[in-house]
């Protein structure tokens, strides 16, 4: 994906989520985590040089070590020496319109699927769906800025739940240089009231993705990438509008990774359009504030049709 990057090779993949459903105390047992840790190198580089609609599924793994938390102070604590588990099915369509060159439109939904365990917790379920889309506009074939928006409704299951409706918006902007890939995401998550006539903090996050494209052959590319996380969760207040001791927090996340991916054409089996993906990174915590420490594996695969 240099100079000559062709607008039919077209990459385009959305990490919704982090570990957990919710980034604020309750009284229910979820995990901390940063927004959008998940992404890969070019999740946001998409190409408006299509003329057909078509649709991606993705499918991603994520997992984090509980063992340890971030204090009031910023030292490392002993956490709840849990695992957390989380999926995130993801369903999305691309769509052209007339009238608007150089841009693309994705709608989709996204479903985590949770599981906590260890240290006598042992709790599971659908987690609350995310639905929304995001719009893209290419000043350039190796260049695409964006925006995405997405509303998390409060339907999961009671024991992973956030019972608490969301918005979350943020902005993007990807780009070649030669062979490195820039992925930038900024956001914010803007939740409503939450359980117990409680007022929940907001969140911004940043996410930066820096990939080098090491093997760049007809049939496949490797690309192995860096990662920068954070997030700052301001204070909840209680059902007096007193703020809730420790609600707010902050973490900075590092991490390295590799993405893979697969020409159209390879996979005879499948009847695939774009170039297919699966991405694997490690993520820790480095510094924060009141939040479970980033200890986590991160893996995804996307399909194109």
């Amino acid at each position: 994906m240099r100079a000559g990057f062709s607008p039919a090779i077209n990459m385009a993949g959305l990490g919704l989520c982090v570990l957990g459903a919710s980034l604020y105390p309750t009284d229910k047992a979820q995990a901390s985590g940063i927004p959008f840790a998940s992404n890969r190198p070019q999740s946001f580089q998409f190409s408006s040089d299509f003329t057909e609609p078509y649709n991606s599924v993705g499918q991603e793994f994520e997992y984090n070590d509980d063992r340890k938390r971030f204090d009031d102070h910023g030292n490392k604590v002993a956490g709840s020496n849990t695992d957390t588990f989380v999926g995130l099915t993801s369903l999305l369509h691309y769509w052209k319109m007339e009238g608007l060159p150089n841009t693309g439109f994705v709608a989709s939904i996204t479903l985590p699927e949770v599981a906590i365990r260890g240290n006598g917790t042992r709790v599971s379920g659908f987690g609350d769906p995310l639905v929304g889309g995001l719009v893209w506009y290419n000043p350039t074939p190796l260049r695409t800025i964006g925006m995405q928006a997405y509303v998390q409704l409060p339907t999961g299951a009671d024991s992973v739940s956030s019972d608490t409706y969301a918005l979350w918006p943020s902005l993007f902007y990807n780009e070649w240089l030669g062979k490195v890939n820039i992925d930038l995401l900024v956001g914010a998550i803007i939740r409503g009231d939450g359980p117990h006539h409680t007022e929940p903090g907001d969140t911004g996050h940043a996410n930066l993705r820096l990939g080098y494209n090491i093997v760049d052959r007809p049939t496949y590319q490797i690309t192995p990438f860096v990662s920068a996380d954070y997030q700052k969760t301001f204070s909840s207040d209680d059902r007096n509008n007193n703020a809730i001791k420790f609600s707010e927090s902050n973490e900075t996340a590092l991490g390295a990774g590799v993405l893979f991916q697969l020409k159209p054409g390879v996979q005879q089996v499948f009847a695939q359009k774009m170039w297919d993906q699966v991405s694997i990174h490690f993520s820790k915590g480095v510094e924060g504030r009141n939040t479970t420490v980033t200890d986590g594996l991160f893996l995804q695969l996307w399909h194109y049709w």
